[in-house]
């Protein structure tokens, strides 16, 4: 279910940029298309807490599948840019309810949570690894095409959900709620990773292909670089399951710097490849260097998309699982709007290339600061 899901997510995060440019709009409108998506899940995960204390988990993950199934539906059979908008606030909404109550569905009643969100993680990874390389695939028969593959991946989670054991809600009279939990040793820590490894992804679902395509690259490379990307991410997963508590706080800083700064090498490389202006093409497409770049990327932020969840929820009691899982979402959440809408916004006064170094600046520098006060 999970797997099927991600699959459905992980050829949109190709196709959509691409159909937005194929059907003549730029890449500030690619950068709004993906900021309105983001900006609907950031606001879908404030209430969260309220939804997980009054609804099984089940029942969430069936209607987000939903969700994601009728806004996957609209882009396969019309491309106008208000269509474009209603599907991003559909995936929006069904993203942030998705991930979040199949995380806590996996982690309740276990002893070692990292473990079980690493599983959820690579289940889904696995699908986004597919995703990726079956839309660059399918987009030579049609960027719809492709997306008919998304719908159909949406439509196997969908049918699939009926198979999950049902949960009772969490009860929220137990918790101290997301200010008290934000307050907690550690959990701004984890908040702040979870938020960075959302810059990144908010990037490669939006601006990072809009310069591999001005870098000369085509579709199906394209989607070999995202599933290069993805699979680094799933490596490093995997390698960080059986990692002892006490390291938990070590990896998350490290992925999250590890993250902005191979984002702020793809920007480099991009001004070295075509210009500040995209305005060159006198270097030949340096597929390799992407490449490196988006592996070293996608391991960092793909070890933060586990163990910022997963440090947040140690610091928890079970009945708060719920709210540190939806906390460390929303940081997510809102880099995953915030930083296209800032890139966006930010074009209007300068390239894309020092927009997004402007962008991993900003995103940096929280986490030379938080968490160092308790040492003191």
């Amino acid at each position: 279910m999970v797997f099927a899901f991600s699959v459905g997510l992980g050829v949109a995060t190709l196709a959509i940029p691409l159909l937005a440019l194929g059907a003549g709009f730029g890449a500030a409108t690619v950068g709004f298309l993906v900021a309105t998506a983001a900006a609907t899940q950031f606001l879908t995960r404030l209430a969260l807490p309220i939804l997980l204390g009054r609804f099984p988990d089940r029942t969430l993950i069936a209607l987000s599948s939903a969700l994601m199934l009728v806004g996957f539906s609209l882009l396969a059979v019309n491309i106008a840019l208000p269509v474009f908008v209603l599907a991003q606030v559909l995936q929006g909404a069904a993203r942030a309810i998705f991930w979040t109550a199949s995380q806590t569905h996996a982690i309740r009643g276990v002893s070692r949570p990292v473990q079980r969100l690493v599983d959820v993680n690579v289940a889904g990874s696995a699908g986004t690894l597919i995703g990726p390389v079956l839309a660059g695939s399918l987009a030579s028969f049609g960027l719809q095409v492709a997306m008919a593959a998304a719908v159909a991946g949406a439509a196997m989670a969908v049918m699939g959900t009926p198979l999950m054991r049902r949960l009772p809600p969490f009860d929220r009279q137990l918790s101290g709620g997301s200010m008290s939990l934000l307050r907690r040793d550690g959990v701004d820590v984890a908040c702040w990773a979870s938020a960075a490894g959302g810059v990144w992804w908010s990037m490669v679902g939006s601006y990072i292909p809009v310069i591999l395509v001005s870098s000369g690259l085509g579709p199906a490379a394209i989607g070999w670089l995202i599933t290069a990307s993805e699979t680094a991410g799933t490596v490093a997963l995997l390698s960080l399951r059986n990692v002892a508590t006490r390291w938990v706080p070590t990896a998350v800083r490290i992925g999250a710097f590890g993250a902005l700064t191979a984002l702020a090498a793809v920007a480099m490389a991009a001004l070295l490849v075509i210009g500040p202006t995209f305005g060159r093409m006198d270097a030949p497409p340096p597929i390799v260097v992407y490449a490196v770049l988006l592996v070293l990327g996608g391991a960092a932020s793909g070890t933060v998309t586990t163990m910022g969840p997963a440090m947040a929820t140690l610091m928890s009691e079970p009945d708060e699982q719920g709210d540190a899982l939806s906390l460390s979402g929303t940081f997510r959440a809102g880099a995953l709007f915030g930083a296209p809408a800032t890139v966006g916004g930010l074009l209007s006064v300068m390239a894309l290339v020092p927009a997004l170094l402007v962008v991993v600046a900003a995103a940096a520098g929280p986490g030379l600061i938080i968490g160092r006060r308790r040492r003191r």
